[in-house]
């Protein structure tokens, strides 16, 4: 089935929390996307990098977006993970925080001005643009991640505990064709995941399609979530080269 790539500019706001291979220098290593890398490393914690261009609300004070992976029924997500609250201060100060009231798991919304904080639909908790609990039934804060901003566009968020890697391997695709890379990764249910490759650790991520079989032509852009492990196979850019899996994140 093929898929439709998505804009760049919405490409831009979802790509990482995710790991990456590579077979540069007849070795293997393993490391977060958009983070330092290290041989043979395996590090738990994701990274996420926004520009803040792409989200008009977080270019002004008090502004706040919720982003996620997946759709929300009964203010609750329907795939593994809760939408990330990011919220902008004074003082070019940035708040990413974990959506799930401490109260019962309803997901919290965005910040309110009017209201001076994000309220939970269910039970009526608010929560300050920090995270801090102002009124209950809630007497816990949302969990916060750590956050690092340039001052000028890039804001960095590292998610700790971050559950996903990718294991490649080469392919022999025989003489008729191209040699391949095989990623293989645990792909679970309501998450959409898209293939990265980038020649060298100083230049862009660029998507790219993959196959879902060895032989089949590489034409497939997105690939949805099965609760399972998936194989997805792409064509070799080179000998050299960093490739990524990483999961769809978008405003909820």
């Amino acid at each position: 089935m093929n898929q439709v790539p998505i804009p760049r500019r919405e490409f831009i706001k979802v790509f990482a929390l995710t790991t990456a291979y590579s077979s540069l220098f007849n070795g293997d290593w393993f490391g977060t996307v958009l983070a330092e890398v290290s041989p043979q490393a395996r590090p738990t914690v994701g990274v996420l990098r926004l520009n803040i261009d792409d989200f008009p609300a977080l270019q002004n004070d008090f502004g706040s977006v919720r982003i996620g992976t997946s759709r929300l029924s009964a203010n609750v997500p329907v795939g593994l993970f809760y939408p990330m609250l990011v919220n902008r201060a004074p003082g070019g100060q940035f708040h990413a925080l974990n959506s799930e009231c401490t109260h019962a798991g309803c997901t919290v919304p965005v910040f309110s001005r009017a209201s001076n904080s994000s309220t939970c639909p269910c039970h009526g908790s608010r929560f300050a643009i920090d995270g801090r609990a102002i009124n209950g039934p809630a007497s816990f804060p949302l969990q916060s991640y750590k956050v690092s901003f340039d001052g000028t566009n890039l804001l960095t968020i590292e998610i700790p505990d971050w559950p996903h890697e990718i294991v490649g391997s080469r392919v022999d695709g025989g003489a008729a064709l191209k040699p391949r890379l095989q990623l293989k990764f645990l792909a679970f249910a309501n998450l959409d995941f898209e293939v990265l490759f980038r020649a060298s650790l100083s230049e862009a991520w660029k998507p790219i399609p993959f196959a879902l079989t060895p032989e089949a032509p590489a034409r497939q852009t997105v690939f949805p979530g099965i609760d399972d492990f998936a194989n997805l196979y792409v064509d070799r850019a080179g000998e050299a080269g960093f490739y990524a899996v990483a999961i769809r994140i978008r405003p909820v």
